[in-house]
């Protein structure tokens, strides 16, 4: 079904290209913004279509105000595109990057909590977390670890890039614990077709 709507789209474009992109495109946007914002449990201004979830992860970290030495918090199960943006941010800006070590099976929630939490010093300024891990598939206690953060100043980002459809997401309320960004990719467990995902 997913395909089929997507030829019927593509259809629509190659008939009329000035038309669609001019009328019909931010028309069906806005619609499926609007969709997606139910979908997860947020408000459609507060998402923003991004072409994948590294691609987000970039935007923010790279349009933040760094100072060298800040600290920006991350785990040894990220995902290595993400760890590149903040391996350029250490090797341009002189950002500090603080890598917490989790074993790859047999950890509980409480276990990730005090690990990422005890890695927080005055200077961590960020800590960039993934909700499912791409390379271990733990499911991190996201609530839980950025209420924590957010009580010790820390800004949050989630790379959710394997969360939509796989877990039920209720942004909004993820905010309120203090989950500053959100990313996620909806190729994944929603079928959408690849380059679309949310910030």
């Amino acid at each position: 079904a997913v395909l089929e709507y997507q030829r019927e789209l593509s259809a629509l474009l190659e008939r009329s290209p000035s038309d669609f992109m001019g009328r019909l495109y931010p028309t069906l946007l806005a619609t499926a913004r609007e969709e997606l914002a139910e979908f997860l449990g947020s408000r459609p201004e507060h998402l923003a279509w991004v072409t994948n979830a590294t691609s987000a992860v970039n935007a923010v970290l790279r349009s933040l105000a760094w100072q060298p030495g800040a600290e920006i918090l991350v785990t040894d199960h990220g995902y290595n595109a993400c760890q590149n943006v903040v391996t350029y941010l250490a090797q341009t800006i002189g950002v500090k990057v603080v890598q917490v070590a989790l074993p790859f099976a047999e950890v509980d929630a409480t276990q990730i909590i005090e690990s990422v939490t005890a890695a927080v010093t005055p200077r961590t300024r960020l800590a960039l977390l993934d909700h499912v891990t791409s390379p271990t598939a733990l499911v991190f206690p996201v609530a839980e670890l950025a209420e924590a953060l957010s009580q010790r100043g820390v800004r949050v980002m989630l790379d959710g890039a394997h969360a939509p459809g796989m877990l039920d997401l209720d942004l909004e309320y993820l905010g309120s614990r203090g989950v500053t960004y959100y990313t996620g990719n909806l190729h994944k467990w929603c079928c959408s077709p690849k380059g679309a995902a949310f910030l």
